[in-house]
């Protein structure tokens, strides 16, 4: 509970108020370890929370384990599986109601049942890591319908081409309601984050995503993730192949270093970085009467001044 509450407090700093803590593909008794140590954290550790101002643990975004092999990239494969009623069935016991968001692959066999089993649950099903072109992921959005997101839009899902809008060409059409996105340079180079922050029906559903690791703003220069050894390049994890495996940056310094190099203005990140994730949560986002009082105060080079959540500044 406590190294929780010190993440909180430390993403609080940083000017992070709401989080959904990531998790790899786990076992299911991984996660109901995981369930309860989150539920002493509820139970025991929120007044501590609340009293440091610290930042809001909201719920937990699963990456998989739904998703097949081929498009897995930095996850762990072991604990990869179907969509069966079972395994569906089983997982949302392991969970025990803290799950917000499932990354899942809408090419697998049960993939529409999986979407709606999650929405029957209030999760957002997100389509990514998946070989999914435009027409099954369309299928499913048409059939499913609801609150539909994609994680980290352009990584682990087929590109955009002259015969295949796929996935990519489906966000850009504003059909996807929450599409998150890596503003690290790295997942996504800035000409190309330039352009989807400038696409019309695109850039009032992006919600910029950190696809932060375990070790992300510690002063490490390796480590192990998910089984694989990770080194820091810049802002990213890398994987010894060279292949992407995360970032090591809270979103805040991702943005201002877009910012910096100009690919994004100050209107997309606060609409990428607070409006539009804060209607994913709820009742915050916005700096309105009614809403939760969630501040950041920001220096002109965009250092992080002070942080306010809820009203209370973090200590």
């Amino acid at each position: 509970m406590e190294e929780l509450l010190e993440m909180a407090h430390s993403l609080a700093k940083e000017g992070v108020t709401s989080v959904l803590s990531g998790f790899y593909p786990i076992s299911n008794a991984q996660l109901r370890v995981a369930r309860e140590r989150w539920s002493k954290l509820r139970q025991h550790g929120r007044r501590s929370a609340d009293s440091r101002g610290t930042a809001r643990l909201e719920g937990w975004h699963l990456e998989g384990p739904f998703l097949g092999k081929e498009m897995a990239g930095a996850l762990p494969q072991g604990e990869l599986r179907r969509p069966t009623k079972r395994a569906v069935r089983d997982i949302f016991k392991a969970v025990g109601g803290y799950l917000r968001m499932m990354t899942l692959d809408p090419c697998l066999p049960g993939a529409l049942e999986l979407v709606v089993a999650l929405q029957s649950q209030g999760c957002i099903p997100s389509f990514g890591h998946t070989q999914a072109g435009y027409s099954t992921c369309s299928q499913i959005l048409a059939r499913a319908g609801g609150s539909i997101g994609m994680t980290h839009l352009g990584n682990r899902m087929l590109p955009l081409q002259a015969r295949e809008l796929g996935p990519i060409g489906l966000a850009m059409e504003g059909k996807i309601p929450w599409v998150g996105v890596i503003p690290d340079g790295n997942h996504v180079c800035p000409e190309t984050l330039k352009l989807w922050a400038n696409t019309p029906r695109l850039m009032k559903q992006i919600m910029f995503q950190s696809d932060n690791l375990s070790h992300a703003g510690t002063p490490v220069k390796s480590f192990k993730a998910g089984g694989l050894l990770l080194s820091r390049k810049g802002s990213a994890a890398k994987r010894p192949d060279g292949g992407l495996g995360g970032t090591m940056d809270a979103l805040p310094r991702l943005l201002f270093a877009r910012l910096k190099d100009g690919s994004l203005n100050w209107a997309q990140i606060i609409q990428g970085g607070c409006i539009r994730p804060g209607e994913m949560f709820g009742n915050r986002g916005v700096f309105l009467k009614g809403k939760l009082a969630d501040l950041v105060a920001l220096g002109p080079t965009g250092k992080i001044l002070s942080t306010w959540v809820g009203g209370v500044k973090t200590s």
